[in-house]
């Protein structure tokens, strides 16, 4: 696989491509080595577990991912997220006032959020056991115990219906789910948004408590720990916390994904520009051993001032303030998405150029230069990952979730540094066909213009 010789004619080196300012007079090929110790083990109630122990702060990170996400709603679109924003909302011992009061006289800190795939529910305390303890408790039981109380419901679909129809006005967000309506026709990562009006409408108390039982149960939960905690005190936090949730059930496995079918979608939305958005199905899941040399394609593409799409539309065209890619690695499969905004009249002409810029992109492959910048902009982000505990705490949770290997932290840097831009082109030449493409734009219909002439 790793060839190094080139089945195609390179970019000369003083190209646009090939001559990077900032890489020049770099040793980029010198990587850090990452030595983080990870515990790994399963409950007995089936909960997989990962552990760090650091004690250079007196601080303890839990994080709790379900495979609870918006995918898992099996009645009514909107139930996963009610059920989530519904767990501080009181319990079965303390009312929702009595738990936000407590849990900041201790000084910890309680983070929620839903995707797709998960929701997840993050603690951050003090590891004295003077304050971990009642943290913990507090946590524990509004994670196991929710009231879903009739009052705090109504409560909560009221904001989640105006956490709707923001999303649904923000041009960005609104591309992203139309690109995702059109790819995931009739499977359950169609709804990007999670929700909708009808279904956040008929979601009961009865209904939540069906899906808690179901979606918050030990046997379908990833927990992470890091900080300061030894091997046997994090054991025994974890089998308490697995032993308290509802038991005996896991996320069924996801459908296939349709087969993926072109299509050029235009939102008409009122704005002074236009938000635009090209993907790609990517049908590659994070843990496969190609996957690196997709992140390694994308971070060259649109990563940095000096990625591939910056360079055209920023520098040379004065197009727009940013273009980014990214990769969204899921289940059943993923997509590769670029992501900018420009001037309405240079919507057509910039979804040409960026067309145009994949398919070379595709066809030639990165040069040596930009594959080095690349993985030292990806080591820098594994670095910072690693550096502080709460974002250490969110990787594992995200690593856990991808089925990456337990030594990945270790391995990562070594594995993307092993490839060639010949791995690369042909990692993007088996996985990203533009005859699936799907252009998304959201802005005014206004008559179309070309595109400025390039700097050169």
């Amino acid at each position: 696989m790793h060839d190094s010789t080139p089945t195609h004619t390179p970019i000369e080196a003083n190209s646009i491509y090939g001559g990077l300012v900032s890489a020049q007079g770099l040793d980029l090929d010198q990587f850090e080595s990452i030595t983080t110790q990870v515990q790994a083990w399963t409950t007995e109630a089936g909960t997989r577990v990962k552990f760090v122990e650091a004690r250079g702060l007196p601080i303890v990170d839990v994080v709790l991912r379900f495979k609870a996400g918006t995918a898992q709603d099996t009645i009514h679109p909107g139930l996963a997220a009610l059920a989530l924003h519904m767990l501080d909302e009181g319990s079965r011992h303390y009312t929702a006032a009595q738990q936000a009061e407590q849990l900041e006289r201790l000084g910890a800190i309680f983070e929620k959020q839903i995707r797709l795939e998960h929701a997840t529910l993050s603690l951050r305390s003090l590891s004295a056991p003077a304050m971990l303890e009642p943290a913990l408790a507090i946590f524990t039981d509004l994670v196991a115990n929710p009231a879903f109380a009739p009052l705090a419901l109504d409560k909560i679909k009221r904001q989640l219906l105006q956490s709707r129809a923001s999303r649904e006005r923000h041009p960005v967000l609104r591309a992203r789910s139309e690109a995702f309506r059109h790819l995931f026709k009739g499977h359950c990562y169609g709804n990007l948004l999670g929700s909708t009006e009808q279904g956040i409408a008929a979601v009961t108390t009865d209904d939540l408590r069906a899906f808690h039982q179901r979606g918050y149960s030990a046997s379908n939960l990833e927990m992470v720990l890091v900080g300061d905690l030894s091997l046997a005190e994090a054991q025994a936090l974890t089998h308490r916390i697995s032993l308290a949730l509802p038991q005996g059930w896991s996320a069924t496995d996801l459908p296939t994904v349709p087969a993926p079918i072109s299509a050029t979608l235009h939102v008409e939305q009122a704005g002074a520009s236009s938000a635009l958005l090209h993907a790609l199905p990517l049908n590659v899941r994070a843990n496969e051993p190609e996957f690196p040399a997709l992140v390694l394609a994308s971070d060259v593409l649109g990563e940095g001032l000096e990625s591939r799409l910056m360079v055209e539309l920023r520098q040379r065209r004065g197009l727009t303030y940013g273009v980014h890619t990214h990769i969204s690695p899921l289940r059943a499969g993923g997509l590769l998405t670029v992501e900018w905004e420009v001037a309405p009249a240079h919507v057509e002409g910039s979804q040409e150029l960026v067309k145009t810029l994949l398919r070379d992109f595709i066809e030639q492959g990165p040069t040596q230069a930009e594959l080095q910048l690349a993985r030292k902009q990806l080591e820098g982000q594994l670095l910072r990952g690693v550096a502080q505990n709460k974002r250490l705490a969110g990787l594992l949770a995200q690593l856990t979730h991808q089925r990456q290997p337990d030594d990945h932290l270790n391995t990562h840097i070594a594995r993307i540094n092993r490839l060639t831009p010949t791995d690369v082109r042909a990692a993007m030449q088996r996985h990203l066909d533009l005859s699936y493409s799907v252009q998304v734009s959201v802005g005014p219909s206004v008559e179309q213009r070309p595109l400025p002439v390039p700097d050169q």
